[in-house]
């Protein structure tokens, strides 16, 4: 197995527990739908190894970097529950129906600025 799909695979495997214990919730079907950046990113980087391309690799680290860290930030302030984020409306949960996607959005960010990168580490080696 390649060096980038273990570390990626342990970096993933790590957040999603680190995102079902931060839910605290026991039983929670709906990390299935909130890991959702997790799997991109994983498939994002096998494809990179896949074609061998540089370019797609530092594309599928920046889509992980950005989608991954903001999941993991939303998550540490609802079990915080930072500025009433948990405990301020009764419907406030819902956002984990949202965040996935939100997640996406900013990992394409990450996406563009990782194939950015790598034109310039291109142009300097």
């Amino acid at each position: 197995m390649n060096i980038h799909k273990k570390v990626t695979l342990i970096i993933l495997c790590v957040t999603a527990g680190m995102m079902y214990y931060l839910a605290g919730i026991i039983f929670n079907p709906l990390i299935v739908w909130t890991a959702l950046p997790l799997y991109l990113s994983y498939w994002f980087i096998n494809s990179a190894v896949a074609s061998n391309s540089d370019k797609k690799l530092f594309a599928g680290y920046g889509f992980m970097l950005f989608s991954v860290l903001f999941s993991i930030f939303y998550h540490f302030t609802w079990y915080l529950d930072w500025q009433g984020t948990k405990t301020s409306s009764s419907s406030s949960a819902l956002i984990f129906i949202w965040l996935p996607l939100y997640s996406v959005v900013l990992g394409f960010v990450g996406y563009g600025i990782g194939t950015f990168t790598a034109m310039l580490y291109q142009r300097s080696r």
